[in-house]
């Protein structure tokens, strides 16, 4: 009730500042007070943070009756913390371009605050890779541009220090005479523990994670000549720069590492350039430099060279399976041009399997072809087998991360000119004898003298890493069950679950994306307490693709100019989620350059009466920053055991920072993804793996699982759903999903959401301990179980002794089957073997002895059979693996 009551005056309070304030439109305030801005271009003005200058057509009049001048703004703060404060420019006699602010160091009587602890959050910073920037801010005629200013107390004592702003734009300035009291008691770790001081605002800049360390789990790269090697995978690299040739040495079903690998690329790539007259032109490689090498990441670089053309090759691989190309073709004379393009050989038996170009995650066609269509969010193709494949994406310099969900129309791809040479280009993939050749065509075009296209693509070389049984079998999510969080610690136990996510719109967390609320602090360490006290795990909702209103740094975000608040259609915006428009606040106080998101009435709880409305935000934008900090933030304040990511706008540097952080600071802590399906007009028809393919090593599960259709065939679940060609497990989602076929892959749902609860399964899996068993599915060349059904599908999860099959149904209808068993596989002898079913509570019903040869499964069902030598101290028993629910 007390963080009720003070959330509650906050905003009481606030709403009386800008009643005291009484904004009037600047058309009004130039009417009013033309005297005295009739001779600036523009009118600058301090304020403090308690009052957001939120309206780009609107003045606090108090501004202009009483106008910073002769005397100070006068300010208060605390040292230690980093303290904020606005500046109003008011654009009042015509448009204001590059405005400037410059900072004098604020001087104390014994003690000086720098200029250097001094920054305009709007004027630039530090982007999401760690790398300076500087914005531009053009104002026009008529507009308040608001500016944020942070100064780092940081070591500065109690005083009273003072100093000058100044506000340029060419020969035009403004000085604001600062007067800033520092007292009271040192504020710990810079003023972040306190959202509602805006401390946090210079998260905006940080760098927390970017250094070149390699994240757990991976090893770092390393090359021997032009042969470059990262965890189970290595690539060579040819004279002109690309790649020669690509191995995996993951096993069959990516549990382990071999010591012989099986090639995915065994040709080099070709980068050709067909003239009109079908003549190819030579390129001939000058010499391949290293130019850079870390832990992390190889950089090379190459120039090929011919009579009419340059083709500058830039290589980065980094220890993920990651590998970023910039192709730069430069034409010296004028060339009329049939066609370039790029091709790439992947092996027949690494190319079982495709996604992405517009083809579903599944089996590949015979042949595909693809042109270039940017309302479809269609820019990358993944070929591979279970054990090794290969995604490119191909891009330009004109590339920009598109919108992602139901919101991709509002920010769609770009037509790279080269690959898409207005609509021309596209993607081939055909047989050419034992090869699948992936053909990146952009035909005809010329090009004159000085001419430059910038071919570039992106590789990711899968599987990413080896399945950890322990978390595929070990990891037990509770996840949802209503908005009320005091009962889903017990619930989570009942259900036999040992990790806790907790979801957005829950009592104690009531606004999308900011966990961290200031009321919500003292009750999240209690939760987090409590949880690990009973041996469960804490997760908490957070992701970047929309932000709430209600976060204390809202105004701010928004004064960037749609460097985080994405620039939609503003109020003539209608989405899915906002079909007729955008609710009257987003009218009201935002009125241009927004996307109405996600919203919400709290109906329960402290927050009771409260709405949270959100905005999309824009990908790859400083939030990354924030986000990264306020993860690390969690880790250490409220002791958070990682986060459970939805649909995101996160890019792979940034959840490498991000796991960086988690396994500093929570070696047991998880990252699990979920997505929505996006194959639809809505997201552009595009394959969610696909999409977050690049994300995928900083993960340690997926839960791809909403609109997902679980009567597709099984190789639309092998590579969508299980997760197992990209070395992650995966669980299922909508309607609960279908257990019987999910254990064909070794995934089940999460209790608390929807669908029956798995617990049943998950007793039958410690009894068994299948966590030490060897998974072995019916993609497998060398499978030991076959299925006479071609609608039966079985995997074999292989022990000591002991192995269990799993076999399920892919039609609605009963089947029966024959189950062979290459029993030397197993090393078991049949005619010691018993083979029984045993009874699972929501899943199948006890059978204590059966035969292989011929088994009737029920439509959409299946069953998981035991296989164990006999002894006389180890028959079946009737133990049943039932739980109270």
């Amino acid at each position: 009730m007390k963080y009720r009551i003070l959330f509650l005056f906050a905003i009481l309070i606030s709403a009386c500042a800008e009643e005291n304030l009484k904004n009037i439109s600047t058309v009004e305030a130039y009417k009013k007070y033309g005297q005295l801005v009739s001779n600036k271009l523009f009118y600058a003005f301090p304020e403090v943070q308690e009052n957001p200058l939120k309206w780009f057509d609107s003045i606090p009049e108090t501004k202009l009756k009483n106008p910073v001048g002769h005397g100070s703004f006068s300010l208060s703060a605390r040292p230690g913390e980093v303290f904020v404060y606005q500046i109003g420019v008011w654009a009042t006699n015509g448009d204001v371009s590059d405005l400037k602010v410059e900072f004098s160091d604020l001087k104390g009587k014994s003690r000086v605050i720098s200029s250097s602890k001094m920054t305009c959050y709007n004027l630039g910073g530090t982007d999401f890779r760690g790398n300076a920037f500087k914005k531009q801010i053009n104002i026009p005629r008529g507009r308040i541009q608001d500016l944020w200013i942070g100064i780092n107390l940081d070591s500065i004592f109690n005083g009273t220090y003072r100093g000058l702003v100044t506000i340029l734009s060419g020969s035009e300035k403004q000085v604001l005479p600062i007067s800033l009291n520092v007292s009271g008691n040192q504020v710990s770790n810079h003023g972040y523990n306190e959202g509602s001081h805006m401390s946090r605002l210079n998260w905006l800049n940080s760098t927390v994670g970017t250094d070149e360390n390699v994240t757990k789990g991976f090893t770092p790269i390393d090359a021997e000549g032009n042969r470059l090697t990262i965890l189970g995978r290595t690539m060579e690299i040819a004279g002109n720069g690309l790649p020669s040739s690509i191995v995996s040495y993951f096993g069959p079903s990516n549990q382990s590492l071999l010591d012989k690998g099986a090639p995915i690329v065994r040709e080099p790539f070709r980068f050709i350039i067909e003239k009109w007259n079908g003549e190819f032109v030579s390129l001939v490689p000058g010499k391949l430099a290293f130019i850079e090498k870390t832990p992390s990441k190889i950089v090379w670089k190459v120039l090929n060279t011919s009579t009419d053309f340059d083709l500058d090759v830039t290589g980065q691989m980094e220890f993920d399976g990651f590998i970023r190309y910039s192709l730069k073709l430069t034409s010296k004379s004028i060339s009329k041009i049939k066609d370039i393009r790029l091709e790439i050989p992947v092996e027949k038996k690494k190319a079982r399997y495709m996604m992405g170009l517009g083809h579903e995650g599944g089996i590949r066609p015979s042949e595909w072809r693809w042109k270039w269509n940017i309302s479809r969010n269609q820019d990358m193709l993944w070929v591979g087998s279970v054990n090794g494949g290969l995604r490119v994406k191909f891009k330009a310099e004109n590339y920009v991360r598109p919108l992602i969900n139901v919101y991709y129309k509002f920010g769609q791809l770009k037509l790279p000119a080269s690959w898409g040479n207005e609509g021309k280009g596209g993607v081939d993939v055909t047989k050419r004898n034992d090869k699948v050749i992936m053909d990146a065509y952009s035909g005809e075009r010329e090009m004159k003298s000085g001419d430059a296209l910038n071919f570039n693509f992106e590789l990711l070389i899968t599987p990413f890493k080896v399945i950890d049984r322990h978390i595929k079998f070990g990891d037990r999510y509770y996840h949802g069950g209503g908005t009320n969080t005091s009962v889903k610690v017990d619930s989570a136990r009942k259900y036999g679950a040992n990790i806790l996510n907790i979801h957005h719109a829950e009592d104690i967390y009531p606004f999308i994306n900011y966990p961290y609320l200031d009321a919500n602090i003292k009750e999240f360490i209690q939760l987090v307490n409590q949880t690990h006290k009973q041996n469960i795990r804490l997760k908490v909702y957070y992701t970047t693709r929309e932000f709430t209103k209600n976060l204390p740094e809202f105004w701010a975000f928004n004064s960037l100019n749609g460097e985080i608040v994405f620039p939609g259609p503003g109020n003539s915006s209608k989405t899915v989620i906002n079909p007729n428009g955008p609710k009257d606040w987003y009218i009201k106080n935002l009125r241009e350059n927004y996307i109405p998101a996600w919203f919400n009435e709290i109906k329960e709880g402290k927050f009771k009466g409260e709405t949270d409305l959100s905005v999309i935000t824009t990908p790859d934008s400083r939030l990354n920053n924030f986000y990264v900090a306020g993860l690390n933030w969690m880790v250490q304040n409220i002791g958070i055991d990682g986060v459970y990511i939805d649909d995101s706008a996160l890019d792979r540097y940034t959840l490498m920072r991000a796991r960086k952080i988690i396994d500093l600071y929570r070696p047991e802590g998880r990252m699990d993804l979920h997505s929505w399906n996006h194959f639809n007009e809505w997201a552009g028809f595009a394959s969610c793996l696909n999409l977050y393919m690049d994300l995928l090593p900083y993960l340690d599960l997926l839960w791809i699982g909403e609109g997902r259709d679980y009567n597709r065939a099984p190789d639309h679940w092998l590579i969508e759903v299980s997760g197992i060609p990209f070395g992650l497990p995966g669980q299922m989602l909508e309607g609960g999903g279908n257990p019987w076929r999910g254990m064909v892959y070794g995934i089940t749902n999460r209790p608390g959401w929807v669908g029956n609860s798995p617990a049943g399964l998950w007793k039958f899996w410690d009894e068994y301990k299948i966590e030490n068993k060897i998974m072995e599915g019916y993609w497998e060349e060398e499978a030991p179980v076959i299925v006479s059904n071609s609608s039966v599908k079985a995997s074999v999860y292989k022990g000591d002794g002991e192995s269990i099959i799993s076999v399920a149904n892919w039609t609605d209808r009963q089947q029966v089957a024959s189950v062979k068993v290459a029993w030397s596989k197993l090393g078991m002898d049949p005619a010691l073997t018993d083979i029984f079913i045993p009874d699972i509570q929501g899943f199948q019903s006890g059978q204590k002895s059966i035969s292989l040869e011929k088994i009737t499964i029920p439509g959409k069902e299946g069953y998981l059979i035991v296989l164990r030598k006999k002894s006389n101290k180890n028959k079946y028993h009737e133990k049943k693996y039932i739980i109270n629910s």
